[in-house]
């Protein structure tokens, strides 16, 4: 499933890390793919699901509640590193942001 599919009608191209105001869950910046997972039951299975698509073809950026100590070793078993990002916006203060991406 694409992720315009899965997530509304197409991504919303976004130039800061701050969610869009339209109340997309996924957008595009400079830096990658971003998806908000904030309040979702699941977010570490999203993540998973959505890095398992294909359709991430540089990083993708989860916005969090809380730091996702559970997913690092299963991104590890799929090939891919992570990194904690500092926010330096109000809208994403707050939570916890990681920089995922796919090695090599």
């Amino acid at each position: 499933m694409s992720l315009t599919a899965k997530w509304g009608p197409a991504l919303h191209h976004h130039h800061n890390l701050a969610p869009p105001t339209d109340g997309s869950r996924i957008w595009r910046s400079e830096d990658g793919v971003h998806i908000d997972l904030r309040g979702l039951a699941e977010p570490s299975a999203t993540v998973l699901s959505t890095i398992e698509s294909g359709d991430i073809d540089a990083a993708l950026v989860g916005h969090f509640d809380q730091e996702p100590i559970f997913l690092y070793p299963e991104l590890e078993e799929r090939g891919w590193s992570h990194e904690v990002v500092e926010s330096h916006c109000g809208d994403c203060e707050g939570g916890f942001m990681l920089r995922m991406v796919r090695w090599g």
